[in-house]
């Protein structure tokens, strides 16, 4: 359930967009955070009171990966990238972000919901009785094992293109502070 109603964020961004005032003086007067007006009214603007129904229905790996695709094409924020694509909560493509660098696209992939296990179980143990992998066995165990590494080493070059970046801003701030 949702702490504010639908006629709510209506009259709050409804609002802001006649008074012409800041974001935080309508949010004063409305006794909320600016950031979340902010997040309704950009909404808004694109879907218009669509942005204001939730359906709360699971995302599929293809939208997710679109969304990433086109926030990164596009280098949108993550409140931008929720507001272009009707996503209640930007929070929500920072996770997908951070599931896709840890485990690529198999990671965004929609889990069972209920009760999880603590702890992995140990893959179980192969029988001596077990015959020996056969060459084409090989050869795609040896396949799927490169693939595995290929994606963890792109997710590791993206993520030390971005601290690069990071730090690069860094530096462009400091010497614009020294100025």
């Amino acid at each position: 359930m949702s702490k504010y109603t639908t006629q709510f964020k209506l009259s709050a961004i409804t609002a802001f967009l006649d008074r012409g005032r800041g974001y935080r003086h309508i949010a004063a007067q409305f006794q909320m955070d600016p950031t979340l007006l902010r997040r309704w009214v950009d909404a808004y603007r694109l879907h218009g009171e669509a942005s204001l129904q939730r359906d709360g229905k699971h995302r599929s790996l293809e939208f997710k990966l679109s969304v990433l695709q086109r926030m990164w094409r596009e280098s949108l924020s993550l409140r931008r990238a929720a507001a272009l694509f009707n996503l209640s909560n930007p929070s929500q493509v920072g996770i997908w972000r951070k599931q896709y660098y840890s485990g690529g696209i198999e990671a965004l992939a929609s889990r069972k919901k209920g009760s999880t296990t603590a702890m992995p179980k140990p893959p179980a143990k192969l029988r001596k009785s077990a015959a020996p992998l056969t060459e084409e066995e090989r050869a795609h165990k040896a396949l799927l094992d490169e693939l595995q590494f290929l994606r963890m080493e792109n997710a590791y070059l993206k993520k030390l293109g971005e601290l690069g970046e990071a730090v690069m801003r860094r530096e462009k701030e400091a010497k614009k502070k020294l100025k």
